[in-house]
């Protein structure tokens, strides 16, 4: 039986359970205008409210969400929008729960602050988490 050195074999086992670690998964993201129609926009608060109680309620495992700047053309006045726009990203396994929960959100949000559309991107996406080592 062959021997390797300490430290090659903590390397070999690193390698394994890197590898073990990688899953493939998908990642969908949700984009939420926050301009309301006839006025006013989604406060912090509003969106800190709606985040806390519908969104951790669907996905309290986690999300990932941050500002942006989304720029869309309005179906009724056909200009071109440009509006503050939350965008929350999503890991898991692709599941029809998943899907569900994640369509559940969205119209949640566009009932809530009267909202025209929610965008929904899916990909499949390699994940790995990692972790600190010894």
């Amino acid at each position: 039986m062959m021997t390797y050195p300490k430290q090659l074999r903590l390397g070999i086992a690193v390698v394994c359970l890197g590898l073990a670690s990688c899953a493939s998964y998908q990642r969908s993201d949700l984009y939420f205008g926050r301009d309301i129609p006839g006025g006013g926009t989604v406060s912090e608060q509003q969106w800190k409210n709606f985040s806390d109680s519908v969104i951790s309620s669907y996905f309290p495992e986690g999300y990932t969400e941050w500002d942006a700047n989304g720029r869309w053309k309005d179906t009724e006045t056909r200009q071109t929008i440009t509006e503050p726009t939350k965008v929350v990203t999503f890991f898991g396994k692709k599941t029809k729960e998943r899907s569900a929960a994640l369509d559940s959100i969205a119209q949640r949000y566009l009932r809530r602050f009267r909202q025209q559309s929610v965008l929904r991107t899916d990909i499949k996406s390699k994940v790995n988490f990692i972790n600190k080592t010894p």
